[in-house]
């Protein structure tokens, strides 16, 4: 499906201001460790970070690995988020402009953090940033602590005994830019005779694809923040009512369950708007006769949820709507009755898909089955591995008939051994359930 971390822009201050707290055993430190930036390590504490770094080093064998940071944290310049391979392997959130470097086979010191210089004028708008000392040690648990402009100069003395250029990805489509790790190998490479560069890119992927019992607790954290908002949204509803104001009450409601930002800018489309899959308006006003697709997710620590739900604004389905709607649920349910650890993506998507088709509606259903949710809302996964236990993805059919209305139910599951846990079964899905519920605030 579309990758809705490209509206990242329009949500990353809508819920500023909102605290955060904990999940049961683990701490969360953004803004913790007193002033000046890196502020620490978020969610968890530095030792978390480098566990994963140090399981990813066992993975690489040897040789060496650059994961760059985002380039901006800029609303003007960029989305605002973090380089999130970065975010996954150091808990950095705060820093713009930084490198990370790995070196397994050197003896002692196999992993450096590479800062943006200072630039004081930049911090009286920004924000005062650390000089690089035994502050940014405890908070980052680095220590090997460098400027960035020395990466290039550090890799290619690593690489000389080391001289394999694992590239931890993601991979690039030939009209996308190069990515920073990438060019920089290509230019080691024309400069060190003997060096290669190993497309590594599945290592971390693989990695973010299983959660940590951290992260799931997170994860259950916002799903819960996300089913409260989607049932305040659906007992409130009014015909007459805009887009926007419904998003309010939900929204509203994420903040009050503890949720820290949201996981994707919300998708509130009545009518004929909720025939488009990632319909990005929001003043349409709600009519008697509508459906109303609420695609949404609260986000927990850095951690994301995605739920949604398709309901009446009158209260009761029309007939029409009453049959597009039950081959959509009959689709989702198809699904996860063969959901587990061991099975496939694909065949999952071909099963619902075979029973969209046998409605007639197999040109309406245009987008994939599920994806994976975490750090990203649309986390890395391996569609066509079998899906290991512990991880978390969506599966989310849909009926979209252009210029009339659109059906998406879309829940979050955990992959069990033996199944799944439905994580998101606190929102009615079934259509006595959902009449209901409408309306009866």
């Amino acid at each position: 499906m579309f990758d809705r971390r490209g509206f990242m822009a329009g949500a990353a201050g809508a819920l500023v201001g909102l605290s955060s707290v904990a999940a049961p055993g683990q701490t969360l430190l953004p803004g913790a460790t007193g002033p000046g930036s890196p502020a620490g390590t978020s969610p968890f504490p530095p030792d978390v970070f480098r566990a994963r770094r140090q399981r990813l080093m066992e993975a690489m064998g040897g040789g060496v690995a650059v994961v760059f940071s985002a380039a901006s944290l800029s609303l003007d310049e960029g989305n605002g988020r973090q380089d999130p391979d970065f975010a996954y392997l150091t808990g950095i959130h705060d820093e713009a402009g930084a490198a990370l470097l790995l070196a397994p086979q050197e003896r002692t010191y196999k992993e450096y953090l590479f800062l943006a210089s200072r630039d004081p004028d930049t911090e009286r708008w920004e924000g005062e940033r650390l000089i690089l000392g035994q502050a940014i040690r405890e908070r980052t648990g680095f220590e090997r602590l460098y400027r960035s402009g020395r990466v290039g100069s550090k890799l290619v003395e690593l690489a000389g005994r080391a001289p394999r250029l694992h590239y931890l990805g993601p991979i690039a489509a030939p009209s996308a830019p190069i990515p920073q790790a990438l060019a920089l190998y290509q230019e080691v490479t024309a400069r060190l005779p003997g060096s290669t560069i190993v497309d590594s890119s599945g290592l971390v992927r693989r990695m973010r694809w299983v959660k940590e019992p951290g992260e799931l607790a997170l994860i259950r954290r916002a799903v819960t923040a996300t089913e409260r908002g989607l049932l305040a949204g659906m007992a409130a509803v009014r015909p007459g009512m805009r887009e926007f104001e419904l998003r309010r009450i939900i929204e509203s409601e994420f903040a009050a369950a503890g949720a820290t930002g949201l996981a994707f800018p919300s998708i509130i489309g009545a009518g004929r708007n909720g025939a488009v899959a990632h319909y990005p308006g929001g003043d349409g006003v709600i009519g008697p006769d509508d459906l109303i697709v609420a695609d949404v997710g609260a986000e927990v620590g850095h951690y994301a949820a995605d739920i949604t739900r398709t309901f009446p604004a009158s209260g009761r389905f029309s007939p029409e709507q009453r049959v597009v709607y039950e081959t959509v649920l009959r689709a989702q349910e198809a699904a996860m009755r063969r959901l587990r650890a061991g099975a496939v993506s694909e065949d999952l998507a071909a099963v619902a898909t075979g029973i969209i088709r046998a409605a007639d509606h197999g040109d309406d259903f245009f987008h994939g089955l599920g994806h994976s949710v975490g750090l990203d809302v649309h986390d890395p996964e391996e569609l066509t591995l079998p899906i290991p236990a512990g991880v978390v993805m969506t599966i989310e059919p849909g009926i979209y008939l252009q210029g009339r209305f659109g059906v998406r139910i879309e829940d979050d599951f955990l992959v069990t051994a033996r199944g799944y846990e439905h994580l998101s079964d606190g929102v009615p899905r079934t259509i006595d359930a959902v009449e209901a519920t409408v309306g009866r605030r």
